[in-house]
């Protein structure tokens, strides 16, 4: 009898098949007696294809990018279509040092500090120069390269210098020199899985003679494209250990390395993520005279911006969802994935993108793109962070598309939620069920498709999570409201308009913070209201029990498109010195969605549970007389 079909790869199943064979054979006749040497010879065979299979089956999806798990293979099969891992982010945190230049002199047995007018300028050295503390730990924070500033007087009269909004990145510097041998096959590897790639700085001794070289510095590329072979290249590739390796040119697309040049390395070791959120600094570095005296005065350190960026070897679910997206790019930015795998691929420290055709704006902006960014960290990305992303996209745009960046606009959702319980059936006491019940909707914020752009939030799954929060819980009556923050312009008659991004019911409240308005009683506090049944907007204070009105026009509710108009309104401040105005209003459909610029964030702050006793299912003798339901 010979296998006409193999689809058994089970062991049992294996067992049985060789089994089988054997019983059509008259040689072997104790092949199904379980104590014989031969049922022994039978379960080894079993095991044997067992595990052939097994391999073969591990190693067939090792060949293919959606199936493969092990991450030298989805590198591997990533530079194919050309794209390589993102390295080990390190933070970034913008810093001014300030150095008072003095001198100290002895005047009539006193000590005294003088201005030292000796001093033109100052050099802050590259290399470790900051340690910066968070609520983690301490960490290093070099400099990257050599900055000099002149010294200046300053209003008081002092002599100083003052190196303003410096980028220092968290990590420290180190070298390596590799001696090139033609005569061998040579790798060049940064000998750290921690290290930054995008901040490498790689040097070149070229030799010109046997005694003569000259230093040059070398750029990464990411592709061939108008490269000959005088251009000092060098390309970036990852290894099999998660470090990085340099390739130089061939001498057809880009300088080929001579015998005896010298490439010196230095890169940057970082912490990665722990290195985020640094808030205050110390300075550690060197400062040299313009003569190359070190100078070692007192300084401060200001903080303009805390350490932020700071990121993980990009992990292989990442590679395998931008690898093919970025092939199909093929390094040009014509549609809207493209924009977003270029920029993901580029930027570890987004947390949040969305990227729209200006056609799809309202009103339609053609000729534009839309770039949309919340940074790890913070809400927008800054004026300079928005530059660098518009400069990096210009090498990538085709045509005259223009790229636009814009913050995004928060839209956030209060929740109050009404839970009925059965005593009978939970030990917990009513604030226990209460404590649980808000931290499920705060988490249900951060792992049901919010907390991001595109984002929708599922009334349903939310009324779910809720009546499984406990098992006392007999059902909930939860309500949502839409809320937007609008920042007013202080004392300047100004006219804003407020995008829900979703139908506003008909049947809506409209409720504001509290707000003072230029020109009136600084006690006199005023809201935002809906006009009675109209969709007009009014502004009111409350003297008592009455409400007085100070406009019952002031701008108008569009229900369809979800927007609120306010025209020619000077406000002065709000409550708490907030600086922005919150207005919530009723959606019209329970379930929410941010497209372009929306994103989508359920309020921490305003999460509101009331537990309430459930008379009917519970053992109250009342038997729920006069228990009168909550609205929904």
């Amino acid at each position: 009898m010979a296998f006409n079909q193999v689809t058994n790869l089970d062991f049992e199943e294996v067992r049985l098949s060789l089994k089988e064979y054997l019983r059509s054979s008259p040689t072997f006749t104790d092949y199904n007696f379980e104590g014989s040497v031969l049922s022994q010879l039978i379960d080894l065979l079993a095991y044997n294809t067992y595990y052939s299979a097994l391999n073969a089956n591990l190693v067939a999806n090792e060949v293919f990018f959606d199936s493969a798990s092990i991450r030298e293979n989805v590198v591997s099969l990533a530079s194919i279509v050309g794209y390589t891992p993102r390295s080990a982010k390190a933070a970034k945190a913008v810093v001014t040092l300030d150095v008072p230049l003095t001198t100290t002199i002895s005047q009539n047995g006193t000590i005294q500090q003088i201005n030292d007018t000796s001093i033109s300028s100052l050099t802050l050295k590259k290399g470790a120069a900051f340690i910066g503390n968070s609520a983690e730990g301490s960490y290093v924070f070099s400099v990257l390269e050599d900055i000099t500033r002149e010294s200046y007087i300053d209003d008081s009269g002092r002599s100083r210098v003052t190196f303003s909004e410096i980028e220092v990145y968290q990590g420290t510097t180190l070298n390596i020199e590799y001696t090139v041998d033609t005569s061998t096959k040579q790798k060049y590897i940064i000998p750290s899985a921690d290290a930054d790639s995008e901040l490498l700085n790689v040097f070149v001794d070229e030799r010109l003679s046997s005694t003569a070289s000259t230093t040059q510095s070398y750029k990464a590329v990411k592709n061939i494209s108008n490269l000959s072979s005088e251009n000092r290249i060098y390309f970036i590739q990852e290894n099999k250990n998660e470090q990085f390796e340099l390739i130089f040119g061939d001498g057809v697309f880009g300088r080929k390395l001579n015998n005896l040049d010298v490439i010196r390395i230095e890169y940057l070791i970082t912490d990665k993520l722990e290195g985020n959120d640094c808030r205050t600094f110390a300075f550690t570095g060197k400062l040299e005279r313009q003569s190359g005296v070190p100078y070692n005065g007192s300084s401060t350190v200001t903080v303009n911006r805390a350490s932020f960026g700071g990121a993980d070897p990009e992990g292989i679910t990442s590679i395998k969802y931008l690898a093919p997206r970025s092939y199909a790019a093929q390094n040009r930015a014509v549609t809207v994935g493209d924009y977003e795998s270029i920029i993901k691929q580029r930027y570890a420290n987004i947390e949040g993108l969305s990227v729209y055709g200006g056609e799809d704006a309202s009103p339609p902006q053609y000729g534009k793109v839309f770039i949309v960014a919340k940074p790890f960290g913070a809400d927008s990305l800054t004026v300079t962070a928005k530059q660098n992303v518009k400069d990096y996209l210009k090498e990538y745009s085709i045509l005259n598309i223009v790229p636009e960046i814009i913050d995004p606009s928060f839209l956030y959702l209060d929740i109050q939620s009404f839970v009925y319980y059965d005593s009978r059936k939970t030990k917990n006491i009513p604030q226990v069920i209460e404590n649980k019940v808000k931290n499920t909707i705060i988490n249900f914020g951060t792992n049901n498709d919010l907390d991001k752009f595109n984002g929708k939030f599922k009334y349903s799954k939310l009324v779910g999570v809720i009546d499984d929060v406990d098992k006392g819980i007999t059902s909930n009556i939860t309500r949502v409201k839409m809320r937007k923050n609008i920042k007013f312009l202080s004392n300047i008659f100004a006219t804003y308009k407020i995008c829900y991004g979703n139908r506003i019911s008909k049947n809506t409240q409209l409720v504001s913070n509290g707000f003072k308005i230029t020109g009136r009683p600084s006690t006199e506090i005023y809201f935002f209201e809906r006009f009675g049944t109209t969709n007009q907007v009014a502004i009111y204070r409350t003297e008592g029990n009455e409400k007085k009105y100070f406009s019952t026009n002031v701008g108008t509710i569009n229900y369809e498109k979800g927007e609120i108009n306010i025209n020619d309104v000077n406000i002065n401040s709000s409550l708490g010195n907030t600086g922005v105005v919150s207005i919530s209003v009723t959606p019209a459909s329970n379930d929410i969605i941010s497209l372009r610029d929306l994103y989508l964030v359920i309020d921490s702050e305003t999460v509101n549970v009331s537990v309430i006793l459930d008379e009917l299912a519970s053992s109250s003798r009342s038997s729920g007389v006069g228990q009168i339901p909550v609205s929904s």
